[in-house]
């Protein structure tokens, strides 16, 4: 095991270090197993040692040494809630999880033999490249950091040094201007999510490699599901971060068929949309990335460029739209309204998505074990608290319209 600082990502790792000297305080380190240890790591082992320690059978474990590493280095003002802590390094295996679940799926019990590739540990994805690899924003583009500590700020130019021609000896001075700042700020929001696992398939986890990636898979993704929703419609209330649709300085744009009820976007309202990003300047942030529904996918499909007799659609082969990567999710509000029609109406949204900052705190995520609440039914209730928040640094890079009509 080694403790290293930095985030989890080239991109992540060149905005620390664009920014590190700016952020207080910021000490960010993250716990990463080594081959030899990924192999020796249960989940599942880690969940019944805890079980076992609040019933009273003191227990030490490799996984729960991982865990009060894990602890000894967060910040004194986290809260605690008594449960193991898991690093965001530990592996996890896509192919074990699927086979696992086929097997429960046909009936496994604990006279199940096992074969001797279902063991064989493979290379996969860590956790927390296993959350990012399933959510929207990162595919477009979002920066990631994890490890952090403390709040975070980041600077941000709101007004630049202004000047004026003239002539010699004017007989007045040139009017002072000043560049003016202001600041990004992220600091930890609590995700709180809850499952339950039977005893006795934890336990089979201890032999068979394939049920602890069931287990690793299953939280993963609902930590990447409630985390990719927030960073795109998370509304700031009930310690929720700020997601796109919410955050002040956002560009709203209205289709240009939309009379007061919505409109179907056209190719026009594609070029407006990026319009609007071109006019602030925004445009040299980065590459533009487009988010929406699965519905307005298929209308861009049938949705003509130009109206010729060639008809290139707006969403084209590859996924791309205007030539810039595009991505459905079922994420974002498929029933919203406008005016007293009554159109089911949706959102696109248009950003340089290199400005959203994801943040993790901690080296992982805490998970609190109850073996009492399901007890008669020989189930452990978990529930797992995630540290994080999302951050737009220029706002102005995204466009939404939230009144988008799908048919």
């Amino acid at each position: 095991m080694k403790v290293i600082g930095g985030s989890d990502s080239r991109e992540g790792t060149e905005l620390l270090m664009a920014t590190a000297a700016s952020v207080s305080p910021y000490r960010p380190s993250t716990i990463y197993l080594n081959d030899a240890e990924q192999r020796l790591y249960s989940l599942g082992r880690a969940i019944i040692a805890q079980a076992d320690r609040i019933t009273g059978e003191r227990k030490n474990s490799f996984e729960l040494e991982i865990s009060e590493e894990i602890e000894r280095k967060l910040p004194a003002d986290v809260k605690r809630h008594g449960g193991v802590y898991v690093p965001w390094s530990l592996k996890i295996d896509t192919q074990a999880a699927r086979r696992s679940e086929e097997r429960i799926r046909a009936g496994l019990d604990t006279a199940t033999t096992t074969k001797g590739k279902e063991v064989v540990f493979t290379e996969p994805q860590s956790f927390i490249e296993y959350l990012y690899n399933r959510m929207v924003v990162k595919a477009l583009g979002a920066q990631t950091m994890s490890g952090l500590q403390g709040n975070l700020s980041f600077p941000r130019q709101t007004g630049k040094v202004t000047g004026s021609w003239m002539t010699e000896n004017p007989g007045s001075d040139v009017a002072e201007s000043n560049l003016t700042l202001d600041a990004v700020l992220m600091s930890p929001k609590t995700y709180q999510s809850t499952t339950s696992f039977s005893r006795q398939l934890l336990a089979q986890s201890q032999s068979i490699v394939d049920i602890d990636n069931l287990v690793r898979s299953d939280l993963a993704l609902d930590g990447a599901l409630a985390f990719d929703k927030a960073a795109l419609v998370g509304d700031g209330t009930s310690g929720a971060p700020k997601g796109v649709l919410s955050t002040t300085g956002t560009q709203s744009y209205v289709m240009a068929a939309d009379t007061g009820t919505g409109g179907k976007p056209a190719y026009a309202d594609i070029l407006g949309m990026e319009e609007l990003i071109e006019e602030v300047n925004a445009d040299s942030l980065g590459s533009y990335g487009w988010a929406t529904v699965p519905s307005i996918k298929a209308l861009l499909r049938q949705t003509p460029v130009l109206a010729n007799t060639i008809a290139f659609p707006v969403w084209q082969n590859g996924d791309t739209i205007d030539s810039y990567t595009a991505k459905i999710t079922n994420q974002l509000p498929k029933t919203l309204s406008k005016g007293a029609s009554g159109n089911v109406l949706t959102v696109l949204i248009l950003g340089i998505w290199s400005q959203m900052i994801l943040g993790l705190w901690g080296s992982g995520y805490e998970l609190v074990v109850d073996p009492y609440r399901l007890k008669k039914q020989g189930m452990i209730e978990l529930t797992t608290f995630v540290l994080a928040d999302v951050g737009i640094r220029h706002p102005t890079a995204f466009v939404y319209s939230n009144a988008v009509a799908k048919s």
